[in-house]
């Protein structure tokens, strides 16, 4: 009798935790994320503020204040020049300034009231020294930038702080949503990707706040990590100095402010990589990259990329689990495929290589232009990442295309359920509440294309122009009407893959390299 009673209980308390994970977005992959609409407050729970009474600045969000002592925050860019952006009948891109990485000294507030409303006269929770700069590409064109801060003591040394609850670290990316009228593109894909991503994979955390700079509130951020190797990010083996092998990170990305990052792997040096984009090493950083270490890493890559774009991986096709660690290969695209995301392989694309293993996928980074935000129209009923980068060429494998298409059947199950996407999205919305019309009673003239420039808003290609399509037609008038369009693109995207996924084997299908004869 009591041992009956015993497994009783013992089934009632399995059963009990098991809702609860699944109550936790994204457990079905035993990923224990933090969900800052999900564990904080709403307006309605913390009620009536009587320290404003009405009268003054309130807010449910953390607070983070800025002052530059009157100086000019840098990192403006110059000027427009040659490249290709929103038109590719329009050539146009531009120039950063010479000073483009440099940094003032500011002084940085953090009031962050978990359990009550935060005003600005409000007892600090962290006051810090910092150097701050604009941060980005594109978006350094946009009246509501983003920013990059530096924590430092008074004697220059770095000030690691756990800011809105975070891990701590000196180095922060303050990202202001401008093009992205939803305000939450960032944080939600950040947040989904972890789950994608699975355990032991570093996805930066994301937490909103409300920005004022210079006494001045400037909307609604999102505080994000940024991507550095360290034990609270994206833990590796460490370098040590003047050993000739290291982990490393490396990325993808149009840099022309730091070329001497730059490396040339098999990939750049066969023209393999798009027009002005450029392969760099981030850690270990400039200061450590002898030129043995610089041989050492483009040596490694060029090895894997000689193997991926020889017959090899068509006569050996589970070879190339010996380079690559394959599950993280094979979710990085999933969700990047899913999101639409059309700057893989082109900029903020990174990866990473311990020392004593295979090389890793990611981190993932800047879901900004995601979910059809990007300058040009982005389809949702077409592959968009299968044929571009390494993944043209791992799709030949039939082991990989057969891993990603049953991976995402267990992902739409999970984390990436259609039900659950909504629900999440309008979750967030729910919580942000009147935060959302705060930040666009100061950018809420971006909603009219024709008072922003056009590094600030879509325009319609050659194409859409034979159509009748406008500026007016291709950017949303409301915030409620970007929410509409982002939601009815994630269903749509969804259901595309659905249906189409199983016809990734095309890629892998022997007609597809015929040519490639087994001597």
């Amino acid at each position: 009798m009591r041992r009956s009673i015993i497994y009783y209980i013992a089934g009632f308390l399995a059963v009990a935790m098991l809702v609860a994970g699944m109550l936790h977005f994204g457990a079905s992959d035993d990923i224990q994320r933090y969900h800052q609409h999900l564990e904080r407050p709403n307006e309605a729970d913390l009620g009536y503020c009587l320290h404003c009474d009405d009268h003054g600045f309130c807010t449910h969000l953390p607070l983070i204040i800025i002052d530059t002592f009157g100086q000019e925050i840098p990192g403006r860019p110059l000027a427009f020049g040659t490249g290709f952006y929103n038109d590719p009948e329009t050539l146009f891109a531009f120039h950063y300034a010479p000073d483009g990485e440099a940094e003032i000294e500011v002084a940085v507030s953090v009031i962050d009231n978990s359990d009550s409303w935060n005003h600005v006269d409000d007892i600090p929770m962290y006051e810090s020294l910092a150097m701050m700069r604009l941060r980005g590409n594109s978006s350094r064109f946009f009246g509501k930038p983003n920013y990059r801060i530096n924590l430092i003591h008074p004697d220059a040394e770095n000030n690691p702080l756990p800011l809105l609850g975070m891990n701590p670290h000196a180095e922060w990316a303050l990202h202001g949503p401008f093009l992205d009228k939803t305000l939450m593109r960032n944080y939600i894909w950040m947040n989904v990707a972890a789950d994608v991503m699975g355990p032991g994979h570093f996805v930066p955390e994301v937490r909103f706040f409300e920005l004022i700079l210079n006494e001045e509130y400037q909307g609604l951020y999102v505080l994000m990590e940024t991507i550095r190797v360290s034990p609270h990010r994206l833990d590796m083996t460490r370098h040590r100095e003047g050993m000739p092998v290291t982990s490393y990170l490396f990325r993808l990305d149009t840099n022309f402010r730091t070329p001497e990052r730059h490396v040339n792997t098999f990939s750049a040096l066969t023209y393999r990589l798009e027009m002005r984009r450029n392969m760099e090493i981030i850690y270990p950083r400039l200061a450590l990259q002898s030129d043995s270490i610089q041989e050492y890493v483009t040596r490694s890559i060029s090895t894997i990329e000689n193997f991926l774009y020889s017959p090899e991986i068509i006569w050996d096709t589970r070879r190339y689990e010996q380079y690559i660690d394959i599950d993280s290969f094979v979710n990085f695209y999933i969700i990047n495929e899913f999101v639409g995301n059309n700057d893989l392989w082109a900029n903020s694309t990174f990866v990473h290589k311990d020392v004593r293993g295979r090389l890793v996928a990611g981190p993932v980074w800047d879901f900004n232009n995601v979910m059809d935000n990007y300058f040009l129209f982005m389809p949702a009923d077409r592959f968009l990442l299968a044929d571009r980068g390494w993944f043209d060429r791992l799709m030949m494998c039939p082991d990989f295309t057969d891993r990603v298409i049953r991976r995402w059947h267990t992902l739409r199950r999970g984390a990436l359920a259609e039900e659950r996407l909504v629900q999440y999205m309008q979750d967030v919305e729910d919580w942000l509440g009147s935060a959302i019309d705060r930040n666009f009673e100061v950018w809420g003239y971006s909603f009219d294309p024709s008072q922003v420039s056009r590094m600030e808003r879509r325009v319609p290609t050659y194409a859409q122009r034979i159509e009748g399509l406008t500026i007016f037609d291709l950017n949303p008038s409301s915030f409620e009407e970007a929410q509409e369009w982002a939601h009815n693109y994630m269903i749509e995207r969804g259901r595309f893959l659905d249906n189409y996924i199983e016809t990734l084997r095309q890629f892998s299908h022997p007609s597809r390299h015929a040519l490639w004869i087994v001597p």
